[in-house]
C-alpha cells in the first residue's frame, strides 16, 4: 500500500475531489473507496485549504481554471497522482500542473453517449425535426412541406475529424446508418468501420466530398480554428457541419458568415467559443443551426466506466505499476 507512516500506525491515503457539478454521479468515488479519506472542493480557496499533504486529487478538465492551477503549482507538488474524472485535459495543459506528479485522463469515458448524441442532431438535421417541431406548433399538418425538405443519411459520406474513443464510436454509430466514412487524423486512423482515412494535410482536398464534417477532436496548437473561412468554403452547399469537440475547433464569425450567406445547409454545435453561448450570438437565430448546451455526454451516468477506470489504476498505484491513459503533459 502507498501510504505514509507516523507515530502509532500508518495513516489513510488523503484524496481530494473537485467536481464540476456539486451533485455529479462520479461523486460516488468517495463513499466507494474507504481506503481514501475523500474532501469535495469546489473552489480554489477550498483546495487551497486541505491541499497540504494530500496524495491523490480527482479533477475536473472542465473545473480546471487559473485559480486552481494557481493552488497546485504552488502547493501540489506533494500529490502522488491526478486522476481526470474528463477524456480531455486541455484547459488543465493551459492553464497549468504540477511537474513531476502522474496525470491521468479518463479516456474513452464518454464515447457512446457523445456518438449517440452526435448521431441524433444529425438525424435531427437531415429529417428536418425542427422544422416539423415549428408545424407542430402551428398546428399544420405540413406533409407537402416537410417531404420535399427532409433526407436520409444512408449513402451519405461523412467526413470524421479525430477519430479518438469518441470518434471510433461515431463512425461505427454512422456504419450502422450505412453511411461512408472517411476519417482525418494527425497519423491518418484506420478501422474497420472507416471507408478510407487521411491525414491532416488532406483536409482541404477531402472536404469537397463530405455531406457532413463531424469534428471529435481535441483542442491543440495545430487545431484551434481548424475549420475557418477557407475550410467553410470548400464544403458542399449542400453539406451539413457538426462541432462535438471543442469550441476552439470553429472560426465562429466564418460560421456565421457562411450561414448568413446560405454557403453551407447547416449546422449543429454542442460546443460553441463563448460557453454559456451570449445571448447576443446570431448563432440563435439561425433557423438551420441546432444547438445543444455542451449536454452530449450526459444521458447516461458515467460513473460505472470511471469507476472502472480509477478501480485499476488505483490498484496499479498502490503496488507501483506504470498508470493507465497517463498524459505526458509536458510534451503536448
Amino acid at each position: 500500500m502507498v501510504e505514509t507512516a507516523k507515530p502509532g500506525g500508518v495513516r489513510k491515503l488523503r484524496g481530494i475531489y473537485n467536481p464540476f457539478f456539486k451533485n455529479e454521479g462520479i461523486g460516488k468515488i468517495i463513499h466507494d473507496y474507504t481506503e481514501i479519506e475523500f474532501e469535495t472542493v469546489m473552489s480554489a480557496s477550498e483546495l487551497e485549504r486541505v491541499i497540504e499533504g494530500a496524495d491523490i486529487l480527482i479533477a475536473n478538465n472542465r473545473s480546471y481554471d487559473e485559480d486552481i492551477a494557481r493552488v497546485l503549482l504552488e502547493k501540489g507538488q506533494s500529490l502522488k497522482w491526478i486522476q481526470f474524472s474528463t477524456a480531455g485535459i486541455e484547459r488543465a495543459i493551459k492553464f497549468g500542473l504540477p511537474k513531476g506528479v502522474p496525470v491521468c485522463c479518463a479516456a474513452g469515458i464518454k464515447g457512446r453517449t457523445v456518438a449517440e448524441h452526435t448521431m441524433a442532431l444529425l438525424l435531427a438535421l437531415y429529417r428536418q425535426f425542427r422544422a416539423m417541431e415549428a408545424a407542430r406548433e402551428r398546428r399544420e399538418w405540413a406533409r407537402h412541406e416537410l417531404n420535399h425538405m427532409t433526407k436520409t443519411i444512408e449513402g451519405e459520406t461523412l467526413l470524421l475529424i479525430g477519430f479518438g474513443h469518441i470518434g471510433q464510436e461515431i463512425a461505427r454509430k454512422a456504419k450502422a446508418f450505412d453511411m461512408h466514412v472517411i476519417t482525418i487524423t494527425r497519423a491518418g486512423g484506420v478501422g474497420p468501420t472507416v471507408d478510407e482515412a487521411y491525414t491532416r494535410d488532406k483536409l482541404h482536398e477531402v472536404l469537397p466530398r463530405a455531406d457532413a464534417v463531424v469534428l471529435a477532436t481535441a483542442t491543440d496548437s495545430s487545431s484551434i480554428r481548424m475549420i475557418g473561412a477557407k475550410e467553410l468554403s470548400l464544403m458542399k452547399p449542400t453539406a451539413v457541419l457538426l462541432n462535438m469537440g471543442r469550441g476552439e475547433l470553429v472560426d465562429e464569425a466564418a460560421l456565421i458568415d457562411v450561414l448568413r450567406s446560405k454557403r453551407i445547409h447547416a449546422a449543429a454545435l454542442d460546443v460553441t467559443e463563448i460557453e454559456p453561448l451570449p445571448p447576443e450570438s446570431p448563432l440563435w437565430d439561425f433557423k438551420n443551426v441546432l444547438i445543444s448546451p455542451h449536454i452530449s455526454g450526459t444521458g447516461k451516468d458515467g460513473y460505472a466506466r470511471f469507476k472502472e477506470i480509477f478501480h485499476e489504476n488505483f490498484r496499479r498505484f498502490q503496488s507501483g505499476e506504470p498508470l493507465r491513459y497517463l498524459i505526458d503533459w509536458e510534451n503536448e
